[in-house]
């Protein structure tokens, strides 16, 4: 039946189903947790006082009713947040109708979300380190529309029913795109809560994994036959035999993904089985032990949670010291060591999170869909389709332009989450959906090649033609005057201390000593030739910058792409559908039309909010021909477009 029927459905449309029971004592760990820590730092001095008093004999008490009080405050906590959960339960389910999916929810207020399947956009889920000890996930559905609609979010299921909802997802909208809703089949899944159920669950487990195609990495178990990334057809040979691509490379594993491979597949309690039977993945890479090194050495995290560490354990250093004691200054002689040691661990640690986030790293693309997915302990699984996309964006920091290494990125149309739409979590990667951390300049044509063919005839840097010389002028008048923080608290703060002076000066302001207006003079002058000194620096940094701008920044665009490069100390280069573009802009102040320039804006829709591709200052006889070009024309598909 599977055969003749593209469209068989594992869940069966108008039932309610119920997201796991581990929802309601896994859901609360993380709650009660969070409440005992609150109590415990708000309660600190209260019990610091208690021990005091009780060690001075002011206070005496039975130490087993003590522990039996703080037991009893627990269990009550718990009871009550398991409680809270399983009445949550109770009312949480979700349901396959005919032409969308529901999801029921609330316990007073409640709440029936519906997503039509013509309209699911992506079906990520994440798992935290906690839910992948149980084997669950929440699953997020997106939809189209940006940030103006909230995607859902389904708690708790178990990884095995997790995927199985991504494919039913996908092949409902897929029958309901053709008209074919009607032509659904159900097939149901194997009771396993029985041994009958469980020997067919097994037997169909081994049928399948006798005919699923091996896995990228394990393909050396079989002949060596990849999937062309232009064209699609299978070789074994290490070109194209249709079109002559050469076979893309393949990234040789890092450390974590090779000692840690068990804990990357590892499934949970209630993970259940994994879904076989996929379409195979055309094009895979991950990321090297170089790589994966970089990518957490770059990262901001550990470079600012030692920054405040170390910030705080300084502070807490200048209070001791303000004691002026045996103790403070004993504590002082130590301070040093102590600081950068507490600094180091500290990037250390946060150096191994980040590593451990980006573990197991693999971008692929499988049919029409790139999906993403990272995370040795908590893990994230991300996917669009590429009809979706709308840009790719190649970015350089400072660091990583010395280097040769940039970040690649999708731009995608995200949502905010129907919970926690206040926290970063649920922007859903405001960068978009990231295929590579940290990647050499010179394999960027080939992953783009790899996860997206459909691409092939984007413009290169290479065509882009330059800024006309006005530009460099206005640059530095912009960076180094205009916007240069730097100069202007420069001049604030002289200012300010040619003011104080004045007073000085005047006899408005007294010292005690001249020892004391001897140190008033030497922090003056000392902070301002600092500060000075510091203007300078930045203010050469960024005239340094102004010059790279000027002379390597471009534009270009052909038919159905548009690439907008921005250059300086660090890099972003944005290439742009001409379908995707949202609004096409071109403006202009009164300077600049003095010059005949203008700058060129694309708004596309990623992101929860409108992003927008610019570049200043292009000659304005370019802006004219740039309105010209992105006026609607005959839509184009990608999938239609694809070089074949």
């Amino acid at each position: 039946m599977s055969e003749a029927n593209p469209f068989i459905a594992t869940f069966e449309t108008g039932r309610h189903y119920k997201v796991h029971k581990s929802y309601v004592y896994v859901a609360p760990i993380v709650a009660v947790i969070a409440v005992v820590f609150v109590v415990f730092v708000n309660g600190l001095e209260g019990l610091i006082r208690l021990y005091s008093a009780m060690q001075r004999g002011d206070i005496s008490f039975n130490p087993l009713l003590a522990v039996g009080l703080v037991v009893l405050g627990l269990a009550v906590i718990i009871a009550a947040f398991v409680g809270l959960y399983a009445l949550a339960w109770r009312n949480m389910s979700y349901v396959f109708d005919e032409r969308e999916f529901s999801f029921y929810s609330g316990i007073i207020t409640k709440r029936r979300v519906h997503v039509p399947y013509a309209r699911v956009q992506s079906v990520n889920h994440r798992a935290s380190i906690i839910q992948r000890l149980f084997g669950v996930c929440t699953v997020t559905i997106d939809s189209a529309g940006g940030s103006s609609n909230k995607a859902v979010r389904v708690p708790y299921l178990q990884l095995e029913t997790a995927e199985r909802m991504r494919a039913e997802l996908f092949m409902r909208k897929a029958a309901v795109g053709v008209g074919a809703e009607a032509a659904i089949a159900y097939l149901p899944q194997a009771d396993t809560a029985t041994a009958e159920g469980m020997q067919a669950h097994r037997d169909r487990v081994q049928a399948e994994l006798s005919q699923a195609p091996v896995p990228p990495g394990q393909a050396s178990a079989l002949p060596a036959s990849w999937a062309c990334p232009k064209c699609g057809t299978s070789n074994t040979a290490k070109f194209c035999g249709k079109c002559g691509a050469p076979q893309p490379a393949q990234a040789t594993p890092n450390i974590l993904d090779t000692a840690a491979a068990p804990l990357g597949d590892w499934r949970g309690l209630y993970g259940g089985t994994a879904m076989l039977g996929e379409e195979p993945a055309s094009y895979e890479h991950g990321l090297t032990n170089h790589e994966l090194l970089l990518t957490s050495i770059s990262h901001d995290m550990p470079h600012i949670v030692a920054l405040i560490v170390c910030f705080t354990f300084v502070l807490t250093l200048g209070l001791v010291l303000l004691v002026q004691d045996e103790v403070a200054l004993t504590i002082a002689l130590y301070a040093i060591p102590i600081i950068l040691g507490a600094t180091l661990v500290t990037w250390i640690i946060a150096l191994a999170g980040i590593m451990f986030s980006y573990g197991n790293f693999r971008a692929r693309r499988r049919g029409s869909r790139i999906e993403v997915e990272r995370g040795l302990l908590a893990r994230n699984f991300s996917g669009i389709d590429i009809e979706r996309i709308q840009s790719i964006e190649i970015r350089q920091s400072f660091v990583r332009r010395i280097i040769g290494y940039c970040e690649l990125s999708l731009g995608r149309i995200d949502t905010a989450s129907e919970k926690n739409s206040g926290n970063n979590d649920s922007k859903m990667n405001a960068n978009g959906l990231v295929v590579h951390p940290f990647v050499k300049l010179d394999r960027v044509d080939e992953i783009i090649d790899g996860l997206a063919p459909e691409f092939a005839d984007r413009p290169r840097r290479v065509d882009c033609a330059p800024l006309p010389k006005p530009a460099l002028r206005r640059c530095l008048l912009r960076r180094c005057v205009w916007y240069n923080w730097a100069l202007w608290a420069a001049v604030v703060t002289g200012v300010c201390w040619a003011i104080i002076g004045a007073l000085v000066t005047a006899g408005n302001i007294h010292f005690a000593s001249a020892a004391s207006y001897a140190q008033y003079d030497r922090f003056m002058v000392g902070s301002l030739v600092f500060i000075i000194a510091l203007c300078v620096v930045i203010t050469v940094a960024k005239g340094i910058g102004a010059v790279l701008w000027a002379r390597h920044s471009g534009y270009t665009w052909n038919r159905r792409y548009l690439l907008l490069h921005n250059d300086g100390l660090s890099t972003g280069q944005s290439i742009v559908p001409r379908q995707k573009i949202q609004a096409g802009a071109m403006r202009s102040n009164p300077f600049q039309r003095r010059l005949s320039l203008a700058t060129l804006q694309a708004v596309t829709a990623a992101g929860t909010h409108a992003t927008t591709a610019r570049l200043v200052d292009g000659p304005a006889d370019v802006g004219f021909a740039y309105l010209d070009w992105v006026k609607p024309r005959r839509v184009e598909s990608l999938k239609d477009s694809a070089p074949v």
